[in-house]
Formats: structure tokens, sequence, C-alpha cells
């Protein structure tokens, strides 16, 4: 088996996500002994990987579910004072043109 190139150790997965927290925490396993390797390192690698996949799962549901759900009053808010605005510029603009006396379309 060839030895494997810099390159390929690289994880480009996100660190906060499944794929990317399972891939940097399995590089414990790579050992020379088989005996140490499948004994030791993949039982404490798969616990590990499990309780960052808790943690992954909690930091998701509280960044997208949680402040999802309470981010949705804000963008109303928000939303409400861009139209008010819009049609603050739409009263003065027909005033405007009443003042000046021409014709509204």
């Amino acid at each position: 088996m060839s030895a494997e190139l810099t390159s390929e150790k690289v994880v480009v997965s996100a660190p906060f996500s499944f794929a990317g927290s399972a891939q940097r925490i399995w590089k414990i396993t790579n050992s020379g002994n088989v005996w140490i390797k499948w004994l030791l390192l993949v039982p404490i690698a798969l616990m590990l990987i499990g309780c960052a996949w808790m943690f992954v799962a909690c930091w998701y549901f509280i960044m997208y579910v949680l402040f999802g759900i309470l981010f949705i009053p804000w963008r109303l808010w928000r939303r409400g004072a861009r139209k008010n605005k819009r049609n603050e510029l739409r009263h003065r603009e027909l005033l405007e043109a009443v003042r000046d006396g021409k014709t509204v379309k």
C-alpha cells in the first residue's frame, strides 16, 4: 500500500458538519499496529464521533430552528418598516404631483 500524500490528509469539509467532524476524528485511527487500531482507537473514535454528532445536531437545531423561528418576527418587523418607507415615498410623490399640477399615472 502506498503512503498517503499530504494533500490527501487535508479535510475540506466544515468542522461543524457531520462529515467534517467524522473525518477529522477518524484520523486518530491511522496506526501501524492493527490490534491497537481495532481494539482501542476505533472504539474511541466511534464514541468521539457520536459525541461530536450530538454537538453538531444541537448546533444545527439552535442555529437554524430556534434562531430561525425567533428571527421571523424581526424579519416581519423590518419588512413592515420597508413597506412603510415605500408608502411614505409614494405619498410624498403624489402630493408633489398634485402641488405641481401634474397628472398622476
